[in-house]
């Protein structure tokens, strides 16, 4: 409409060199920091979706990430957006036991 100024949505870089939209990395970050302190088992299973999208999720893991919507379901896979992909990998480091969250902004 005439008149009318859209902004646009600030953005962030991650630490894996995309941009995000900075609202969208705050409230995954919440819901990461959340999961790691709650949850690490769904947390790792997050993490090896985003690395390997053919990862089978272990357990109600698929149902506690869609609950907080970070995953859809299609039929029986399981799908990370490419914009929580990004901000998850962002924010996982280490391997097995040693994962770990950290920030995922880029310094």
């Amino acid at each position: 409409m005439p008149g009318i100024e859209v902004e646009e949505p600030e953005v962030v870089t991650l630490k894996n060199g995309m941009q995000e939209v900075k609202q969208l990395v705050a409230v995954t970050t919440m819901s990461l920091r959340g999961l790691m302190a709650q949850k690490p088992i769904v947390f790792y299973e997050l993490v090896q979706l985003c690395r390997n999208g053919d990862h089978r999720l272990f357990g109600r893991s698929g149902d506690d990430l869609k609950a907080l919507s970070l995953v859809s379901q299609h039929g029986d896979q399981w799908h990370v957006h490419d914009s929580i992909r990004n901000i998850v990998l962002s924010a996982s480091e280490g391997e097995g036991m040693d994962l770990k969250f950290v920030n995922p902004l880029a310094t």
